[in-house]
């Protein structure tokens, strides 16, 4: 009998203990003493057919126990309970499933492990469903392998499907916007009106849902017809996204919203405990566009020392804990910003008014105030709830324009002064810095793309940037210090074994640096050496594709790209839920009342912001790809100088000159052969140039076409750089 089988029925044995107690030695014995798997006496007839039938060895059946009960235990499946172990009960995991263009399944667990599903055990999931999965045992890499045992909720509500094939009582069709194995749907013609039925041509895009109840067979999903694709007058770019990925721009109707119109004495409940600040020069500085304030800022020159107010949306007075408000802030976890739109965490009326920091108007804030030195150094913080009333609103370009003056009296200035002080202390201490440019997309009055160009950093940027940073920090050391269980925003350090492919990178492009360990003086001597160039911009990205990716988790463990020990999120609370349970922590731990969350709770939020987060992310990345190819497509032009910027055995990827945007070419361009020979992470030869490319290489490109359902530019290849050998740098 394989391991794998002797995991299996350890688990349905666990299965049927579920809810009990039970000890590693009742399970070892279960199965080390079993018929099944021990040696039988060399006495016995049995002996010949032993011999002819492979055993597992005694010591190799109790290491699977022991691994696969540790492994339990941190998914919480076996709960330790003194000499005992307590079956979970339902003895189930749940969480989001991703799948992959394979069609397997990933799914992310609040102890930061992952979950790993066969493709034929996903059991009809689609990306993003919430599932139940009942663990198989332990696979590659150490990791809990599963099958997926129900769909908790579908991961959307809306479908795009492709007609492929229509017949007199079906009309069968692809799903779009969809990884995985090809899923299809079939619409019946009894559950359609005549005359949509009759409409429906073979490639129309229709607007689906799945049919509650009805199972899937063989991934053909029963399907509802809603409308047809091309029948709104909506935006289709977005309301693509937003299906895709189940955004709802409108919050649910049954939320009460029952909100007095001002902030004064009177409909404040806690007015005379808040610190009235009303009287204090604030001031907010946004994007021109901005309707959602989350901070304010006030500055006070004091001679030997400066006082720093951050003024923050206080909007945990508005959304109670546990409310069906704050319940669905918590879904959607975060605000989306789609374009020139914006699908919130909160409804308008609190995040474009009542939370919003507008001027000249009584707003209620959580504060943290600091004293500082000219010198950038921080010896003082304090936090309470306030009342504000902000004086004026900055545009940053406002706010860039009394900088650049110059003038010693100017408030603005004197603030960029200390911030520009703060920053360089900062990055003494330890902060990776890559001056990697936001790609942004302008817009005419219809809201159609008109250019595509990259947004300049402004000293306003890192000023409010800055401030934001020490408040956060504040907190969270605050927090940590006080052993109060809480969010933490993490970012593990970068990866040892990334360094030999960046060193790699260095080397060939003819660098004499080289990056000795992950410390912040190695990872900066060396942005610093390379030029502001093509080669310098792909070592930037390499450099960040190296970085772990940052998160929300219930560990103190710092933040390694800023160089911080402690670090949270508190200071975006309208768009963020992550600060609104910071905030929820911190008064708390003021009032000295009792925890408002435990560690596992904590964690469990984290992945869950975490996930959401990575979400909006990719819709955000989604939108702006799809406007920039229609930006393109409306340019009418067909060559683009670039630079090699990805490899892959099927694909290379190419940056045109045009704004940063991304194009592809097949492995057709170089070679006849079923994919591109891979020298390295760095470098391919091209049998049909005899030529070996490398990333950072020059090409001359045509546009062959742009696919909006693969969200991807096809180039063709015109001309390249004709020299082998990379220059040399000095």
């Amino acid at each position: 009998m394989d391991t794998y089988k002797i995991q299996r029925k350890i688990i349905e044995y666990l299965d049927q203990k579920s809810g009990k107690d039970i000890t590693r030695q009742e399970i070892k014995k279960k199965f080390i003493e079993s018929s099944e798997f021990k040696r039988p006496d060399p006495k016995t007839k049995k002996v010949k057919a032993f011999k002819r039938k492979e055993k597992v060895p005694r010591k190799e059946i109790e290491f699977l126990i022991d691994q696969l009960c540790n492994l339990l235990e941190v998914e919480g499946l076996l709960i330790p309970n003194k000499k005992y172990l307590t079956v979970a009960k339902p003895f189930r995991l749940t969480g989001r499933i991703s799948i992959s263009r394979r069609g397997d399944g990933f799914i992310s667990l609040p102890s930061k492990n992952e979950i790993f599903v066969p493709g034929p055990l996903t059991n009809t999931a689609i990306s993003g469903d919430k599932v139940e999965v009942i663990p198989l045992g332990v696979g590659k890499k150490d990791r809990l392998e599963a099958e997926v045992t129900k769909i908790l909720k579908r991961g959307r509500i809306l479908y795009r499907m492709r007609v492929k094939e229509k017949t007199n009582k079906f009309v069968f069709g692809n799903f779009l916007d969809m990884l995985g194995d090809g899923k299809e749907g079939v619409l019946h013609v009894k559950s359609i009106l005549k005359d949509s039925f009759d409409a429906i041509n073979i490639d129309d895009v229709l607007i689906v849902k799945l049919k509650e109840g009805a199972e899937p067979q063989d991934n053909l999903y029963d399907v509802s017809f809603i409308r047809f694709e091309s029948d709104t007058k909506e935006d289709g770019d977005l309301q693509r996204i937003l299906m895709k990925y189940n955004y709802d721009p409108v919050h649910p109707d049954f939320i009460p919203l029952d909100f007095p119109e001002e902030v004064t004495e009177k409909t404040v409940s806690d007015w005379n405990r808040r610190t009235d600040l009303r009287d204090l020069y604030a001031v907010t500085i946004d994007g021109i566009t901005a309707k959602d304030f989350d901070d304010a800022i006030s500055f006070v020159d004091e001679g030997n020392r400066l006082r720093i107010w951050i003024h923050i949306a206080d909007v945990s007075y508005y959304v109670e804990k546990g409310s069906a408000l704050d319940k669905e802030a918590y879904e959607r976890a975060t605000s989306v910003y789609l374009a020139n739109r914006v699908v919130p965490m909160l409804p308008p009326i609190l995040s474009e008014d009542l939370c919003s920091l507008v001027a000249n108007t009584n707003r209620l804030a959580f504060t943290v105030e600091m004293e500082a030195s000219k010198s950038g150094e921080i010896y003082n913080a304090k936090f309470y709830k306030s009342i504000i009333k902000v004086k004026k609103r900055y545009t940053y370009e406002m706010a860039e324009e009394e900088i650049k003056a110059q003038d010693p009296n100017n408030w603005m200035y004197q603030v960029s002064l200390f911030t520009d002080a703060l920053r360089k202390h900062r990055m003494k201490t330890g902060r990776i810095d890559l001056n990697l440019r936001e790609t942004t997309i302008t817009w005419n009055e219809r809201k159609e793309p008109i250019g595509i160009e990259n947004r300049e950093r402004l000293t306003s940027h890192i000023l409010i940037e800055e401030l934001m940073l020490s408040a956060n920090l504040k907190v969270d050391e605050f927090l940590r210090k006080k052993k109060i269980p809480t969010l933490h925003r993490i970012h593990e350090p970068m990866d040892e074994e990334k360094l030999e492919t960046l060193n790699h990178f260095l080397q060939l492009n003819g660098y004499n640096v080289q990056i000795h360990d992950t410390s912040y003086p190695e990872i900066m001597k060396a942005v610093k050496e390379i030029q502001d160039n093509s080669v310098g911009k792909i070592f930037n990205y390499l450099l960040l594709r190296s970085f772990m990716q940052a998160y929300y988790g219930a560990d103190p463990l710092g933040h390694w790209g800023l160089g911080f020990k402690d670090y949270c999120h508190f200071t975006s609370p309208i768009r963020r839920y992550p600060d609104l349970i910071v905030h929820r922590v911190l008064q708390a731990t003021l009032l000295e009342t009792d925890k408002e969350y435990s560690e596992n709770e904590i964690a469990v939020m984290g992945l869950h912001c975490s996930e959401e987060e990575r979400r909006a992310a990719d819709a955000e990345r989604d939108i702006v790809k799809i406007k920039s190819f229609r930006y393109l497509e409306s340019t009418g032009i067909k060559e683009f100088k670039g630079f090699i910027v990805g490899i892959r055995p099927s694909q290379i990827f190419v940056e045109l000159d045009i704004s940063n945007l991304e194009g592809v070419l097949d492995k057709s361009e170089f070679t006849d052969e079923f994919e591109v020979m891979i020298k390295n992470d760095f470098s391919f030869y091209s049998k049909k140039y005899s030529k070996i490319f490398f990333i950072g290489d020059p090409v001359t490109v045509s546009l062959d076409r742009i696919d909006f359902e693969e969200i991807k530019v096809f180039l063709k290849l015109k001309d390249f750089k004709k020299d082998d050998t990379p220059t040399k740098k000095k």
